[in-house]
Order: C-alpha cells, then sequence, then structure tokens
C-alpha cells in the first residue's frame, strides 16, 4: 500500500514537475521619463513664457508608466502643501509612451515650479521645471 502510494506520487511529480518549477519573471519597471518638451524653449530647468499667454501644452515620453501627473507649485520653502494639480494623462494602451496636457492659464503671472510625475506599477518618477512669465 505504502509502495503504491509512493509511486503514485512520484508519477504525479514527474507529469507535473514543467508546470511547478516553471517560474514567471517579474516584468513591472520603474517609470522612466524619457523627454519633455514644451511649447516655449527650456534653457536649463527655466522656462519663460511670454506675457499675456493663455495656453501651453506640455509633452511627456514615458515608458513603463500607467499616468502622468501635472503639478504646479508655487515657488518658495515649504510650499509642497500648496500645490494645484493642473492636469493628467492616462495610458491608452500597452504601447503609448506620449502623455500631453494643454494647459489653459488661469493666472496674471507665473513664477512657479511645474512638478512633472510619471506613475508606474509600483513606483514614481519626477522631473521639475521653473516657468515664469515676461
Amino acid at each position: 500500500m505504502i509502495l503504491k502510494l509512493f509511486l503514485a506520487l512520484n508519477i504525479l511529480t514527474t507529469v507535473f514537475q514543467p508546470f511547478i518549477s516553471q517560474r514567471i519573471p517579474i516584468t513591472s519597471s520603474k517609470p522612466e521619463i524619457i523627454s519633455i518638451y514644451i511649447d516655449y524653449p527650456i534653457d536649463g530647468t527655466w522656462v519663460q513664457i511670454p506675457k499675456g499667454t493663455k495656453k501651453i501644452t506640455f509633452y511627456v515620453d514615458a515608458e513603463n508608466t500607467e499616468t502622468v501627473l501635472f503639478w504646479l507649485i508655487p515657488t518658495g520653502t515649504q510650499t509642497w502643501a500648496d500645490r494645484k494639480l493642473i492636469g493628467y494623462d492616462i495610458r491608452e494602451n500597452q504601447t503609448d509612451n506620449k502623455f500631453t496636457l494643454t494647459w489653459k492659464i488661469d493666472m496674471p503671472y507665473l513664477h512657479d515650479h511645474l512638478y512633472i510625475q510619471a506613475i508606474g506599477e509600483e513606483r514614481v518618477e519626477q522631473e521639475v521645471f521653473n516657468l515664469y512669465m515676461e
């Protein structure tokens, strides 16, 4: 009886061994911002926007990213709590790596940080630009 049980278990593990030992790799990767384009020239981390501009478009190429958030943060120290979400873009399909936001500027002037967050499955990557209007 014990011998039959041992043989049955041996046969079952031999038959199902390929399925038992098969490992599925984790494919989750860190989001990566490849490039950022703005309607106006970028000088380092500064973007000068002409006075009177009513809207601006931000373009982000990012891999392993589900959503891109666009935050406007006042300049100064400890201003994260004063941030304002001005928009977001969500990936439309598995091959979509392009995110855009056209923001209608509702302020008479700008001297703020633009904080761009690329959100992946488990991680976040960010870039910061300084916007000023002259």
